[in-house]
């Protein structure tokens, strides 16, 4: 951190948090004896030029001024620095900034822990700087800040940071989402894995054979930016390679069948997983209709194919659907959505279309890539907001849809008349009806119907579905009229609540009974209690809840039936992507049962987030030997301890006070403080005991709750009489959603042998995650940049929170140093075996070579080969790019470039011609090679221009083929970005990219080598067959000829010899 250093510097009262400054002084001072630094920082005068405020290249920058640092002042600050943190530039309060068109290609970045290289140049074409975040030089929290920012102005909402993919939600509609945005990133995906199938569509016109195709440089440098078509792209192509690697190996595959940890550690993986979250109003229900768009369309691609090139092969009957009039898998698999967010989707202080639900929507494909089928299951739909929509909040949505749209012939014969939301308790209390973001109610409410049918809902069906909704408006309507005494009530003769018994189906003297009286087993006596207003008021919520919950899970079952078309018993579903759109965490200011099983809900998948992306990871490098350094990261297990755990969580508690006969919220609350007081997430002061509420520290922080009403959430049951009466019900659609009804019995006690509310819910969460832990995940960060829900306003410390929150800093470390992609040695060997030096006459594939004896030196020259090509190919560009700016710098150097002028060109801020990148190197050493690497260093000179400095180990950057073939073959791999372990080849994703591009082009190739010689010999063989029909024609019309020929000779001799005689007898 030398003077004149441009740095961000760390001002909490600004609205920005972080602001641009210059390091303008530093000395050097005691401190009560110890050696400090002091620096010296004022505002940066020339920050239009230093902020990388871009106006051209991809995106559209609207916003290019710097309109966040306009209410800067001018100010000096001085900061002590530890000299080792002045080193390394690691300070709390001050990081280094990237300046536009520069990059680092000496020292280390200590945020990282690798060695930078090239690869992390800011590109001037790309706003921001960088595509993905781990290509910035210097890795911190305000320069992701930054770059997210510079990108969001420019309306470029997708942004990479390794293994997730940030998307900002913008809040207004964006021309990303065309048919033929879909079909470019569906071309880059199959140009990745070499697949062939589809022709490339280009500006000219289809790549042929006969066409020039595309080198892997250009294939490179136009590859396209952050997308979440690109994550859903990633993921079906990941499948894929899994399928054909289990095929290539010959390895039978088995659905779901593997432990937590196979899949790293070695088997193919096929079943990949899509988790996308975020905050409430971040746009995950958007994002996952957006990938389940794609994978229909790469499903239509596939069938498409299928029937060009095989048109009379039509046996499979999803295949041909869509040409018989038969509705296709993925049309029914998208028009699910629409129904489930009608019934399930609500409007929030946050978010005008929040999903009050979670849903994992499993896909299937066969082994071709094609759709085969999909299942739904759903988590915790909130009831709750059926009986207390908050304030600025709606119900669900189909209320207001239906009431809008209904015919007059659905308005007599649901008792509607002209009544609207007003008219209803349910609706009106919270006093918002419309949507902010202007969707139509009428629309969505047709293209529900719509999807109904689609899915295979029978009219009859709709109907009723539309019928116990206007029920559920009505029973909230019901009043109750106490007795003189108080000890019981009745309920009221009013319209609301005959047209309630109406419309379900029963009398009104029946519904009257099951909602004012209990029905108690004594013995083997049936008693019957009157129940007092606010108990009544309790089994009307109750009945409303359980029915309306029950016809939700009853439209899961039929969309699951009309989608679910899942051919494995038929052998024909073969892998599967899961999406999961769960519920954000969330934080308000009265915080209930519903918020901790979803806060709950997000500390569990956030610890399978760490325990991927960090600890298995980790723990994998440490075992195959990989060269590393632990990243740390944060850990979670002794909040879902506090939550779950078996007798002492939190939800073990509720459960064991549900049983007890006179317990109630003020009872548990208090048992709750006795039990987890002492634990350190567990907070509850003075004044919050005082009201029942307490503190539970999450990942993302503190939140308080109150136990209002959590026994009775937590049990959710309808109690028997209500249970009896729905049983009496002649409605047609009532014996069908029964069984989804949680119901006690006549002595109070649950059936289903009823699990509480929680304790359902902790399993399915345990049973979700053993499935995702069962894939290779893939995420997507939704991010609301504020709380407004407005476009183009981008709140600084509102996107920290979240980016903190979500873990995605500690994840970019990780990626920038780690090795995302691994392949098993047969694997790998199997895969690019075809890349290797075919004359030293290995390595040849493994289908083919079942001696195993020197598979390992095998493989040695198979990487040797390939960090060969990696290098030389690395190499090339970079001196054509150095070349470059010395034709720019007018330096009347030579062409050829010596060590000494690349030397002299890394000292300035680098070449800013077009891109090139060399993979990033890892820093980080086993202790025995760090040992002999420094007794090899304290031989060096420490004045050598051509090895880079790291953490304790020296790594040189080859600048000729003698000095890369001087390697041993550890760092020949660490050039090239791949680490080979003791089972496994290591890769980094730019590494992975570049092998999957050369054996894409190693195969069109030998195709088209192999095609030139088939054609030659088709050709040659027609050639000769034509040849020898040729001769034989020629030789038979020559017969035919001669025989003429003859003919006429002899006619002509016949006729001489008679004419000699004719003139001789004349004569």
């Amino acid at each position: 951190m030398e003077l004149g250093a441009h740095v961000w510097l760390r001002k909490e009262d600004s609205h920005w948090g972080w602001v641009p400054a210059v390091v303008n002084g530093k000395d050097e001072i005691d401190l009560q004896g110890v050696p400090m630094i002091r620096v010296i920082l004022n505002d940066d005068p020339n920050l239009e030029m230093t902020m990388g405020q871009q106006t051209t290249g991809r995106g559209n920058l609207q916003r290019h001024k710097s309109s966040y640092f306009d209410d800067r002042e001018k100010f000096e600050v001085e900061v002590m620095v530890d000299p080792e943190q002045l080193k390394t530039a690691d300070h709390d309060d001050i990081k280094l900034r990237n300046l536009p068109n520069s990059y680092q290609l000496q020292g280390e970045d200590p945020e990282a822990g690798v060695i930078t290289s090239p690869s992390t140049k800011l590109n001037p074409e790309v706003v921001g700087g960088v595509d993905d975040l781990i290509g910035l030089t210097h890795l911190h929290e305000p320069a992701i800040l930054h770059a997210l920012r510079l990108r969001y102005d420019s309306d470029i909402i997708y942004t990479s940071t390794g293994p997730i993919l940030i998307a900002v939600n913008p809040f207004k509609p964006m021309s990303l989402y065309s048919q033929e945005m879909m079909d470019n990133y569906r071309t880059q995906g199959e140009q990745g894995i070499g697949t062939g199938d589809t022709p490339i569509k280009t500006g000219t016109g289809f790549t042929t054979p006969f066409k020039r195709r595309q080198s892997r440089m250009e294939m490179a440098s136009k590859r396209l930016p952050p997308h979440v078509y690109q994550t859903a792209d990633d993921a079906y192509r990941a499948m894929m390679r899994g399928l054909e690697d289990s095929a290539l190996m010959g390895k039978p595959r088995s659905h779901r069948n593997r432990s937590e940890t196979s899949i790293l550690l070695g088997d193919s993986p096929t079943d990949q997983s899509i988790l996308v979250s975020g905050e409430s109003g971040a746009g995950k229900t958007v994002t996952t209709k957006i990938v389940l768009n794609y994978f229909a369309m790469l499903s239509r691609r596939r069938n498409e194919n299928d029937q060009r090139s095989a048109p009379m092969l039509q046996s499979n009957p999803a295949d041909v659907s869509g040409i018989s009039g038969e509705v296709s898998i993925e049309q029914q698999v998208l028009q699910s959505n629409p129904i489930l967010e009608s019934f399930g989707n609500a409007r929030t202080i946050r978010n005008d279309n929040s999903s009050r639900f979670g849903k994992f929507i499993d896909i299937r494909f066969t082994k071709s890539g094609k759709l085969s089928g999909a299942s739904i299951e759903t988590y915790l739909l909130e009831k709750v907001r059926l009986i207390h929509p908050s304030h600025g909040e709606r119900n669900y949505h189909v209320f207001y849809q239906f009431l809008t749209s209904a015919t007059p012939a659905e308005r007599e014969q649901f008792y509607l008349e002209n009544l609207n939301f007003q008219d209803f308790k349910l609706l009106n209390q919270s006093g918002t009806f419309d949507r902010r973001d202007g969707v139509s109610d009428e629309v969505n409410h047709q293209e529900m119907l719509d999807s109904m049918i689609t899915v295979g809902f029978e009219p009859e069906t709709v109907q009723s579905l539309m019928q116990l909704v206007i029920a559920v408006l009505f029973a909230g309507n019901m009043t109750f009229t106490p007795s003189r005494d108080g000890e019981s009530c009745t309920l009221d003769e009013t319209d609301a609540a005959f047209k309630t018994a109406a419309l379900l189906g029963v009398t009104f003297e029946g519904l009257s009974a099951s909602l004012t009286t209990r029905v108690i087993l004594a013995g083997s006596e049936i008693l019957q209690k009157p129940l007092h207003i606010d108990e009544s008021r309790k089994s009307s919520e109750a009945l409303i809840k359980a029915v309306y919950g029950a016809a939700f899970d009853f439209i899961v079952e039929k969309v699951n039936q009309s989608i679910e078309r899942d051919a494995q018993s038929h052998g024909q579903s073969e892998s599967s992507i899961g999406v999961l759109d769960i519920f954000g965490f969330e934080t308000f200011d009265v915080n209930n049962f519903e918020q901790m099983c979803i806060n709950y809900t997000n500390e569990a998948l956030q610890q399978q987030f760490n325990k991927y992306v960090f600890k298995l990871e980790q723990q994998e490098y440490e075992k195959e030997g990989i060269l590393w350094k632990f990243i740390s990261f944060p850990d979670n297990q002794d909040v879902l301890d506090l939550i779950d755990k078996k007798y002492t969580g939190i939800i073990a508690l509720l459960d064991e006070q549900c049983i007890l006969p006179k317990s109630n919220d003020e009872k548990f609350t208090r048992y709750l403080y006795a039990k987890c007081d002492k634990h350190t997430r567990f907070h509850a002061t003075s004044a919050q005991r005082v009201d029942y509420k307490f503190s539970i520290e999450h990942y993302a922080g503190y939140v308080e709750y109150t136990t209002d009403t959590w026994l009775e959430k937590n049990k959710d049951q309808l109690p028997a009489a209500a249970a009896e009466l729905l049983a009496s019900s002649d409605f047609s659609l009532i014996p069908k959603i029964r069984k989804f009804v949680r119901t006690e019995d006549r002595a109070g006690r649950g059936t289903i042998a009823t699990k509480s509310v929680g304790a359902q819910f902790s399993e399915q969460l345990k049973t979700l995650r053993s499935r995702i832990d069962t894939t290779v995940p893939h995420y997507i960060r939704c991010l609301k940049p504020n709380d407004d829900l407005v476009a183009d306003y981008f709140e600084p410390k509102n996107i920290v929170e979240q980016l903190r929150c979500g873990g995605v800093l500690e994840a970019v470390r990780v990626s920038r140093a780690g090795y995302p992609t691994r392949y098993a040695h047969d694997v790998f060997l199997a895969r690019y075996y075809i890349l290797g030096d075919r004359w030293d006459n290995s390595p040849i594939s493994p289908i083919f070579n079942n001696a195993g004896n020197d598979r390992v030196m095998e493989l040695k020259r198979l990487i040797s080969k390939i960090a060969y090509d990696l290098w030389e190919s690395d190499h090339q560009h970079m001196l054509a790019v150095l070349e470059q700016e010395r034709r720019r710098s007018n330096i009347g150097s030579p062409t050829r470039y010596s060590s000494r002028n690349y030397r002299s060109t890394k000292q300035m801020n680098g070449p800013r011609g077009p891109e090139f990148s060399l993979v990033v190197e890892s820093s980080v050493m086993t202790p025995e090679e760090k040992q002999m690497k420094a007794k090899r260093r304290r031989k060096k000179s420490s004045t050598s221009g051509k090895t880079l400095t790291g953490d304790g180990h020296n790594i040189a950057r080859p600048e000729s083929e003698e000095d890369f073939l001087a390697l041993d073959f550890s760092s020949r791999c660490a050039v090239a970005g791949l680490q080979l372990g003791r089972n496994k080849v290591f890769l980094r994703r730019e590494a992975f990219d570049r092998i999957e591009a050369m054996r894409s082009d190693k195969f069109f190739h030998s195709a088209s080598q192999i095609q030139k010689i088939i054609r030659g010999k088709i050709c040659r063989t027609y050639f000769l067959t034509m040849k020898g029909a040729a001769i034989m024609i020629q030789s038979i019309m020559r017969m035919k000829l001669s025989t003429f020929r003859i003919d006429e000779i002899k006619h002509r001799m016949v006729m001489d010899s008679a004419a000699q005689s004719i003139q001789s007898a004349w004569r």
